[in-house]
């Protein structure tokens, strides 16, 4: 097995059992103890996990906005579905705010395919991804760079936004619980709530593993979007309740609800 599929399955694992040793992902992966304990050594110089003796316990944050870098590495391949399916609501011509997520990210290569796009964002490494494709024009929010992460936030970004108005929001968020969205961090919560309020089509998108968390800072309802975008359906206490207050789900498959 390829060193980041094994490395990926052991992510899978933690996230599931929040712990393992050495001998149980040896058995369960098929590898030696010394390639799992240099998989661990190498997950945990990334900040995913933390070892512990024999084996090691998954990183869980505190309520803070976790560094860029662990973000980047969680859960790419579902990420990435999420954007696929969020891609056919665009279109060419449109403005956009995009947020500084690593799942956002996911959905510039595919924004690069449409035409004269003109594309807001918070994210410093989501503006140098952008810049890479002729058909968009970028536009950098002013404000305070937050430390350990690619996003500026603050009240001048929160000046700086109050008078955009995009065709298209695209946010994502910490959690998705049966009462709405929320985000680990006030101010991330306080800029993605000015530009839900500000565009005329609101879209969030995220991987399964946010449903079922509550973070910190509530962010908003279902009535505060238009779409939830994922990679797979949420458990029905959630889809029901998004459905209830008009936000429609879009799953990898590409099935709408």
């Amino acid at each position: 097995m390829l060193t980041i599929l094994r490395q990926e399955e052991i992510m899978s694992i933690l996230r599931e059992r929040k712990s393992a040793t050495v001998q149980q992902l040896s058995e369960l992966l098929f590898a030696s103890g010394s390639t799992i304990r240099r998989d661990l050594t190498e997950l945990e110089k990334l900040g995913l996990i933390r070892r512990s003796h024999g084996g090691a316990v998954l990183f869980e944050d505190g309520g803070d906005e976790s560094s860029a870098l662990l973000r980047e590495q969680q859960n790419p391949r579902e990420k990435k579905r999420a954007a696929e399916a969020a891609f056919p609501l665009l279109r060419s011509g449109a403005s956009v705010f995009l947020d500084s997520s690593s799942t956002c990210g996911m959905l510039v290569p595919l924004l690069g395919r449409l035409d004269s796009l003109t594309v807001i964002t918070n994210g410093l490494k989501n503006a140098l991804l952008l810049a890479e494709y002729p058909g968009i024009r970028v536009n950098m929010t002013c404000g305070s760079l937050k430390a350990g992460s690619n996003s500026v936030v603050g009240s001048d970004a929160l000046q700086y936004l109050s008078g955009i108005h995009p065709d298209f929001t695209i946010l994502s968020c910490s959690g998705v619980d049966a009462d709405g969205f929320s985000e680990s961090s006030f101010e991330q919560r306080r800029l993605k709530e000015q530009m839900l309020r500000n565009a005329h089509t609101r879209i969030i998108i995220c991987d399964g593993s946010k449903f079922g968390r509550t973070c910190l800072a509530r962010l908003g309802d279902f009535s505060s979007a238009d779409w939830l975008v994922t990679d797979v359906r949420p458990a029905e206490e959630i889809a029901a309740a998004a459905e209830a207050a008009g936000c429609r789900i879009v799953c990898g498959s590409g099935t709408k609800q």
